[in-house]
């Protein structure tokens, strides 16, 4: 799927704390607006089950649910209120609330509260921070024109953990029944990208490992991964940061002639077996490419790598990538020089043979390709040629001749680094290490 085409994704979406809070809270009420499952869920995680009893156990014509954002809470007709629910949102989810009512008052500022949901005569404000900031002064604030009005104010802490596994919770019921919400997907697939602290895998050690995509195991092997990811750029840099897509979790790098580090969980045929590979392509463009043909490519010849004092082994294959239109990924070439009958890997070929290819000149490719290739490596089977290309209405595509390198880190040594929650940063200071290690592979 397209990023851009998620509900809350947005075109330009400005980095200042602020808006992103804003949006944050508008995507949130987005999501209680419109599927009445999770509005339900989250309304009696929220209000007293006597509360919830009232508000749900009868109903009349006239009542509605309504779901505000920015509401100047001074402004509210008091009369219209018996009870009020005052939430802390954030991922604190040990926030002590029982000093909510000796918050300092603020007289100089309006309180507009983040979300307001009214059903019948009871409200809920809620105060959203996508961290663990303590926001009881506002919120105090926000609530104070109901606490003068001697209204009841109950203050309430929900964690964006609590949300998350409620979101999960209605998405796993409606796809039960066939009845998928785009906007709690979309949500979920938001935060986890934006937000992966907000879920709550469990770390290494506890998780049983799998390369089988799409097992519980390996979501979770996954999930952790992604959450100790999203915080190498606080050692590495604002440039190193989670890769925005959908189909591949990893990290960009800038380095020129790479752009990207994606860890693998894989099975080895040998004593360990369970890896976590980390792969980075050399030259995986055209544009790549200019920074490895003009100089030694002796680095292809390395067979390990050290890592925060330990050697791991390193596997490195070529790879031949084949694109479409803006440079989209069609299908590859991994092999060895052992495939080849004579070095396909030169100044020159870059120069001349990578790059675009008209289909007008898809013989001449194919010859060339023949005349590089031993018999029995079928580079035509190998990435579909005719699939992906002869029998398609393509008209061009394009090649890079590059690089595949792939860490090998037992998965042993993860388990090792990563026995508690508290752990993450040990694990993300050696993913850090990891990527720096790949920067210095070529000079």
């Amino acid at each position: 799927m397209n990023t851009h085409l998620n509900l809350f994704r947005f075109f330009n979406e400005s980095e200042e704390k602020e808006f992103i809070e804003k949006n944050l809270s508008r995507a949130f009420a987005l999501c209680l607006t419109n599927n009445c499952l999770f509005l339900n869920e989250y309304v009696r995680e929220i209000v007293r089950p006597d509360d919830y009893k009232y508000l749900f156990s009868t109903m009349n014509s006239d009542t509605k649910c309504v779901v505000d954002i920015e509401i100047d809470t001074a402004n509210l007709e008091m009369e219209g209120y018996k009870t009020i629910y005052a939430v802390a949102m954030t991922t604190d989810s040990s926030l002590n609330m029982d000093d909510f009512f000796k918050q300092p008052e603020y007289s100089d500022k309006k309180n507009f509260t983040d979300i307001l949901i009214t059903i019948k005569d009871v409200g809920i404000i809620i105060e959203v921070k996508r961290s663990g900031e303590d926001c009881k002064a506002q919120l105090f604030n926000q609530a104070l024109p109901f606490i003068k009005s001697e209204i009841e104010v109950k203050p309430i802490r929900c964690s964006w953990q609590n949300v998350v596994n409620l979101l999960e919770k209605v998405k796993n019921v409606q796809q039960l029944t066939s009845q998928n919400s785009p906007f709690i997907s979309d949500f979920l697939e938001l935060s986890e990208f934006r937000y992966p602290e907000w879920f709550e895998p469990k770390p290494f050690n506890e998780i049983h490992f799998s390369e089988v995509g799409g097992t519980p195991n390996y979501e979770k092997l996954m999930k952790r991964m992604r959450q100790v990811m999203a915080e190498v750029h606080s050692i590495a840099g604002e440039e190193y940061q989670l890769l925005p897509y959908n189909d591949r979790l990893g990290i960009s790098v800038p380095f020129g002639w790479a752009s990207e580090v994606i860890p693998y969980f894989k099975c080895h045929d040998d004593k360990i077996k369970n890896y976590v590979d980390f792969c980075i392509w050399p030259g995986n463009t055209k544009y790549q490419g200019s920074f490895i043909f003009n100089k030694p490519l002796d680095w292809t010849k390395i067979t390990t790598l050290t890592v925060s004092g330990k050697k791991y082994n390193v596997d490195v294959t070529c790879h031949v990538k084949l694109c479409h239109f803006r440079g989209r990924y069609v299908s590859s070439l991994n092999f060895s020089e052992a495939d080849l009958l004579k070095p396909l890997y030169t100044a020159e070929n870059y120069r001349q043979q990578s790059g675009r290819w008209d289909v007008s000149s898809w013989g001449k490719f194919e010859k060339l390709m023949d005349e590089y290739f031993k018999p029995e490596y079928d580079w035509r089977e190998e990435c579909g040629w005719e699939t992906n290309f002869t029998k398609t209405d393509r008209t061009f595509f394009t090649i890079s001749l590059g690089y595949e390198v792939c860490l090998s880190i037992p998965f042993a040594d993860f388990k090792a680094m990563d026995k508690n929650e508290s752990d993450i940063k040990r694990v993300s200071d050696f993913i850090a290490s990891i990527v720096k290690v790949f920067k210095n592979l070529i000079p």
